[in-house]
């Protein structure tokens, strides 16, 4: 089974839409990590499974969102309630608490991901601003394929073309 993350768009409608054109057919499942700045209502936003980011003033997001499919239960939040800039430890109580497969996030607009007891954190980077090591690449987002044993993790960037170096094989 394959899941698509993205997050931090920040009002960019046509990413998305291009991102779902070209991955949506191919995955069970997009997700968004929040800072859209968009509302539900925006054609941009039609299938993907969103929460609400610390920029989304105004829209009815929900702060957490759990979906169990293929009987992996995938969690997203933002991260910003969770203190994700300087620590896990709030998150991964969270994804110990729904009993979370993959814990996603967003906030930091830095991708990142790693297997922590059995659990996926992954963080998408931001698709229209990022930041840090991998800022030149101008926004990435991810493709996860989750195998009985293993994840597998594939980072795109903004011109939705995979990135040889982001590209993870990670054991449940």
């Amino acid at each position: 089974m394959k899941l698509l993350f993205v997050s931090d768009n920040h009002g960019d409608a046509a990413i998305l839409t291009r991102i779902k054109a070209q991955f949506g057919p191919a995955v069970a499942a997009l997700f968004h990590c929040g800072d859209s700045n968009l509302p539900e209502s925006d054609p941009a936003m039609a299938d993907y499974l969103t929460v609400i980011g610390n920029t989304d003033w105004g829209l009815n997001y929900l702060p957490v969102i759990s979906r169990t499919l293929e009987k992996v239960k995938v969690v997203v939040t933002h991260g910003h309630e969770y203190q994700v800039n300087t620590t896990l430890t709030p998150l991964m109580l969270l994804a110990k608490e729904q009993g979370a497969a993959i814990m996603a996030f967003g906030h930091t607009h830095q991708l990142g991901c790693e297997v922590i007891k059995g659990t996926l954190y992954l963080n998408p980077g931001s698709i229209s601003q990022p930041r840090g090591q991998y800022a030149y690449l101008g926004g990435t987002f991810a493709v996860v394929e989750v195998t009985a044993s293993a994840f597998h993790v594939q980072y795109y960037d903004r011109n939705l073309t995979p990135v040889p170096e982001l590209s993870f094989h990670l054991a449940r």
